[in-house]
């Protein structure tokens, strides 16, 4: 980085949060369940951590990808599977994969540290329950495990636990007296679409059933932790008729507002319908068939009262889906500078209350948007950065004040680090150059003002292309080959004489050409001035005003000459600066009104006018536009007639997006781009999961 830029103050939020796994177990495993279940109750947040039973043959099912998906967790764990078929659900799962008995020395999943780290340093009155070896698998899921050793290390701190009575496995998950339910303490999300109140799920189990223990725990590890609208429980067919109490203890806990219905969802995946109600029975339930109501209700209604309804058959998974960010957050000040080191002070939302573990900060605002969302410019920011979501994450130690040095790089140089990871070499095609010497001049916005853009197609100095029409004439009566004849066009063109008009020739209504030529003059791309006509050589001549002479001579043969006028009085001719002139004879004047209507749209945005790209496989691309709109890269093609868009041109175009990583293809016409074009187009992006942004005369030349 080579410029320091103060960008002034802006507010940041970060957000602390541990690092999360999945844990993979074989299908059926007791052993595989009991040995995540006991990691993740030493870990923070580690009820929120799901197992994956990972099927023989690798194959992950839609259902253990949404579970991922939606817990966004940082590796994947392989507790006990074959190594090769672990790496391979890993890979499907778009995780790294680290072998259990490593998690705590190598891999993403490191990044946490024990409850005992983040639980207030106050005994609670009740030791929660944990489950201890050879208890059934029910009380594991519902309490955690811990060897004797790991709850021996406990007892002389404000964390110790006991193994409980059986009832206490159900009865304590009602109050947060599990040990597994301290792993979440200053653990939530800082941003979630969950819906508010939902009926509560009770699932039933016999008491080792591994599959129906996995099911709750992984519902359980997905239910919002910071505002839990689904209390959860999890009970053993064969004991709960001899727990006393207990319907009246469920009483307690299903005396909610009124905003929903029914109370419970009675759930299992392999205990008889039949069994389930005669456990409803024994928890004074009472059946109903009514369908499920979900609202948010203000003033808040009067709490639920017996008897409380339940259904079976339910799926609570749609509710438990739902899209969410993990992290305490905390906001602060930082004075930003691009180009150089920005420091960050805040202090941790979450206390630690030992330190030298580990966590993550994630890092979002202002200063950020418009990045996109690439490891590459994470990297610019900080060497170790990751993008998760729209927020920067670091590594780093349990720190109760958190000092950080990062780069804003500017959008200029992530557009940069884009272009260096998708090809082997890149640079600026011609009118690429041109068109960046042109935006640094002036305000290529103005293009989008009424009439402006056509006045300098009006003004633009006929050259290459009309002489090269000329000459193919000769060429179909000649020898000369069609490359000589370009060539010949390109020099011959760049000799022209400047175009130069009145406003009465700019093709626009006479009010609209005045404002659009004095708009050029302003912008210095245009220069006014008159005209003399020689009647002694007969040759045509602008004369710039600042160059006009109280005695007007002809410049070809120093005659003496005079400047045209009209019945209202001196003519005036408008000419374009000669840079800007090129600039349209070369085709670029699209490129930059493309830019300059995404810019409009989306400020946050840097766009190259042109690009010559060379990939490893020695094959070689050119995109129109190529840049960051919003966060999001963007490539596509510009056309004066979208007729030219053929299918072989479409087809050709979304490749190159697709080799470039843009997540946006964009297709733009000067003129109206047909119905038939923008489908065929539609269907090809979404072929290559590309989203298609069409720019044409509606939006280019609306005015």
């Amino acid at each position: 980085m080579d410029r320091r830029d103060y960008l002034g103050q802006s507010m940041m939020t970060a957000a602390v949060l541990p690092a999360r796994a999945a844990y993979l177990i074989r299908t059926g495993s007791h052993t595989g369940f009991r040995r995540a279940v006991q990691e993740a109750s030493t870990r923070w947040g580690g009820m929120t951590e799901p197992i994956l039973a990972v099927p023989d043959n690798g194959e992950i099912p839609d259902e253990l990808r949404e579970t991922v998906a939606a817990a966004k967790v940082e590796a994947a764990v392989n507790v006990d599977v074959d190594d090769a078929l672990a790496q391979r659900a890993a890979d499907a799962l778009g995780l790294p994969c680290v072998p259990i008995a490593k998690i705590d020395q190598a891999g993403a999943a490191r990044f946490t540290c024990h409850p005992l780290h983040v639980n207030p340093p106050v005994q609670p009155s009740t030791l929660p329950v944990v489950a201890v070896s050879g208890a059934p698998l029910w009380q594991v899921a519902a309490a955690g495990l811990l060897n004797e050793d790991q709850a021996a290390e406990l007892r002389p701190t404000t964390l110790a636990v006991r193994p409980g009575q059986p009832d206490e496995y159900g009865r304590n998950q009602m109050y947060g007296a599990t040990h597994l339910q301290s792993t979440i303490a200053q653990f939530g999300e800082h941003r979630s679409s969950a819906i508010g109140t939902l009926p509560a799920a009770v699932w039933i189990t016999d008491p080792d059933d591994i599959e129906d223990c996995v099911a709750f725990w992984n519902a359980r590890a997905l239910r919002p932790v910071s505002h839990p609208g689904m209390p959860m429980l999890l009970l053993p067919t064969g004991e709960v008729q001899h727990w006393l109490g207990l319907a009246q203890q469920l009483a307690g806990m299903l005396a909610r507002p009124a905003e929903f219905a029914p109370d419970v969802m009675l759930l299992s995946k392999n205990v008889p319908q039949e069994q389930l109600h005669e456990i409803a029975e024994i928890l004074e339930l009472q059946r109903t068939d009514a369908e499920v109501k979900i609202s948010e209700q203000f003033p808040t209604p009067a709490l639920r009262q017996p008897p409380f309804t339940y259904r079976t058959g339910l799926e609570p998974r749609p509710w438990l889906l739902r899209d969410r960010e993990y992290g305490l957050p905390t906001s602060f000040d930082v004075h930003v500078f691009t180009g150089d080191t920005s420091t960050l002070r805040f202090t941790s939302p979450v206390h630690f209350h030992t330190l030298g573990s580990w966590a993550l900060v994630r890092l979002w605002g202002s200063p950020l948007d418009g990045l996109p969302r690439r490891d590459c410019v994470a990297s610019l920011v900080d060497p170790n950065a990751q993008w998760r979501g729209d927020s920067i994450q670091l590594h780093t130690r349990a720190q109760n004040d958190y000092t950080f040095g990062l780069t804003v790089p500017t959008l200029a140089q992530a557009t940069e680090a884009v272009l260096e990871e998708v090809s082997a070499r890149h640079a600026l095609s011609d009118k690429g150059k041109l068109g960046v010497a042109l935006q640094a001049q002036a305000d290529i916005a103005a293009l989008l003002e009424p009439g402006v853009y056509e006045a300098v197609i009006a003004l633009t100095t006929p050259r290459s292309k009309e002489l090269l029409r000329e000459l193919r004439k000769i060429q179909a009566e000649g020898t000369a080959d069609a490359a000589q004849l370009v060539e010949l066009a390109s020099t011959w063109g760049g000799r022209a004489e400047r175009r130069y008009r009145p406003t009465t020739k700019l093709g626009l209504p006479p009010q609209r050409a005045s404002e659009a030529a004095e708009r050029l003059c302003e912008l210095g791309w245009a220069e006014r001035g008159v005209e003399t006509n020689c009647a002694q050589c007969g040759v045509r001549t602008f004369h710039p005003f600042e160059q006009t002479q109280r005695r007007p001579v002809c410049p070809g043969c120093s005659s003496p000459a005079r400047y045209e006028t009209t019945a209202d009085g001196l003519s005036v001719f408008y000419r374009l600066d000669s840079f800007v002139d090129r600039a349209s004879d070369q085709g670029l004047l699209p490129h930059l009104l493309v830019i300059a209507a995404l810019t409009k749209e989306e400020p946050n945005s840097y766009f190259l006018p042109g690009l010559d790209l060379w990939f490893t496989d020695q094959s070689r691309g050119e995109a129109d536009v190529f840049g960051l709109y919003s966060g999001r890269v963007l490539s596509g093609e510009v056309k004066t007639s979208a007729s030219q868009f053929t299918t072989d041109q479409l087809t050709h175009d979304i490749e190159l997006s697709t080799r470039l990583g843009s997540d946006i293809h964009l297709l733009a016409a000067v003129d109206t781009v047909p119905a038939a074009t923008r489908e065929q187009a539609a269907e090809l992006c979404a072929g290559a999961g590309l989203e298609l942004l069409v720019l044409d005369a509606q939006e280019l030349r609306h005015t």
